[in-house]
């Protein structure tokens, strides 16, 4: 029984997101009934959530750090599209705005219009991406250690980087939300960077897909107090946006 549950979980931790049909397709020599029994058993862990039709992976409930880059990639990845498209519809041309670090922000500098603006980042992928890409945006790329898992550059000294740049919209990004500690990441210095670019933006826009609700990572660099704009996906849990939109604009 174990062996099956580890498994079924394995499986959805590699997809994101599964229904009962391909789970009942993914291991034929199992009941539909007991497939949800083991489900429900999952989500009693925290292991994952329960969804109409099916689950979809939950990150620790607290996590010392996140998971490597390349496998959280195509992770949820229809979701992370959806969201980029929305935070399109925020993005000012001739703007000087800031794009973090993590999978969903990539999705985003992908779609960036090719337009005049300076991008601040502290991913060097992201960087590459807009520098080899597009023609018309600045690039402004930040110093330090890149860490393997994010691949994000982080540095003691970012408050000294970040004090005479001027940022009128951070597009930021978060590994875990919980709705009492706030946004959080696994490393301290990512931690640090974060406040300090949040601190220098006109404007801050969270993109926080709905596999983030629960997770809980060490070190908290936000609160929904310091952001203006919180950008999701439609699985994000109805009765918690409801909650959240008095406190900040839900998109």
């Amino acid at each position: 029984m174990k062996e099956r549950r580890e498994a079924i979980r394995r499986f959805i931790e590699e997809r994101g997101e599964v229904s009962i049909g391909e789970l009942a397709a993914a291991f034929g020599n199992w009941s539909e009934m007991t497939i949800r029994r083991d489900l429900d058993y999952l989500s009693g862990e925290n292991s994952i959530i329960l969804t109409r039709g099916g689950a979809r992976y939950l990150p620790g409930r607290y996590g010392l750090s996140e998971d490597l880059y390349s496998e959280r990639e195509q992770r949820n990845l229809p979701d992370k599209q959806r969201l980029a498209e929305k935070a399109l519809n925020l993005f000012e041309p001739g703007k000087g705005i800031f794009i973090d670090a993590g999978t969903t922000a990539m999705v985003l500098a992908r779609r960036l219009p090719d337009e005049r603006m300076v991008v601040v980042t502290s991913a060097p992928n992201i960087a590459l991406e807009i520098a080899t890409r597009k023609a018309r945006p600045a690039v402004v790329m930040l110093g330090g250690t890149i860490a393997r898992n994010t691949i994000s550059v982080s540095n003691p000294s970012i408050e000294t980087q970040l004090a005479e740049l001027n940022i009128d919209t951070a597009f930021m990004s978060t590994s875990g939300f919980d709705e009492a500690a706030g946004f959080s990441v696994g490393h301290q210095l990512d931690a640090l960077l974060k406040r300090a670019v949040i601190k220098r933006a006109r404007r801050v826009v969270m993109l926080a897909d709905s596999s983030k609700v629960g997770a809980l990572l060490p070190f908290t660099f936000a609160h929904l107090t310091d952001i203006d704009v919180l950008v999701t996906d439609d699985k994000f849990p109805e009765e918690l946006k409801k909650r959240l939109s008095g406190k900040v604009k839900v998109v």
